[in-house]
Order: structure tokens, then sequence, then C-alpha cells
């Protein structure tokens, strides 16, 4: 779905939401440059895959927290994890590097990716 096709679905469910339109970050380091309506509810997302690349899971995480790949493996009864591919993201999510985001689980026509947001202390 591009951007006005996901507008589109929140509306025709009676979704709520604001829209932030900012420039695509690769760590919160940069996300710090970028004026926030909500500083306090930033968040990372993070697409990682088994290292057979079965299994692919989106984290997300609140932005000041760490997410323990080994602990979250243990966890969830996953093999090991990496960072999934610069072309896993687009040729599954449609999404680029940078603008990774729970609605891209939208784009997903295969349900390949597990959805887990984290709450780590």
């Amino acid at each position: 779905m591009n951007k006005l096709e996901t507008y589109k679905f929140l509306d025709d469910q009676g979704i709520q939401y604001e829209v932030t339109e900012h420039k695509a970050v690769f760590n919160m380091e940069e996300l710090s440059d970028v004026e926030l309506p909500y500083p306090e509810a930033d968040a990372k997302n993070l697409f990682v895959c088994d290292d057979k690349k079965r299994q692919y899971y989106l984290i997300t995480v609140k932005g000041d927290k760490r997410v323990d790949l080994k602990e979250f493996r243990k966890t969830n009864g996953t093999r090991p994890l990496t960072f999934a591919s610069a072309e896993d993201l687009p040729a599954i999510l449609k999404l680029t590097p940078g603008s990774v985001t729970p609605l891209g689980l939208l784009n997903d026509d295969e349900l390949t990716v597990s959805f887990t947001w984290m709450t780590v202390s």
C-alpha cells in the first residue's frame, strides 16, 4: 500500500491517527534531529529474520530501549536471528531502509512477518 492507500485503509477501519512527515532515520541519534509531536512516545522498529530466512520478525520497542536478540530468540523459541537484508525489506514489506513501520505489515502479502511489541525494562 502506498501512503494514500494506507490512510484510506485506516479511515475505512475507523482508526483515528495523526500524520507526522519526516526524513528517513536509521538510528535514534538521527531521530533526535526530528521534531516530533510526542517525543516521549518514540519507538524504533527492527526488521529481523532467522538464519535460514524462513521466518521474519518486525520488533517494535520504545526508542530508548535496547533489543537483545539472543533473549528474544530464547523467549520466542526461534532460530538464531540477524537483521534482514536490505533486499528483503522492499521485497517483503515494500519499505525502504530508514522508513520501517508496523503499517508496512499491510504490504506483507505472504504473511511471512510476525509482529512483536516489546516492553523492555
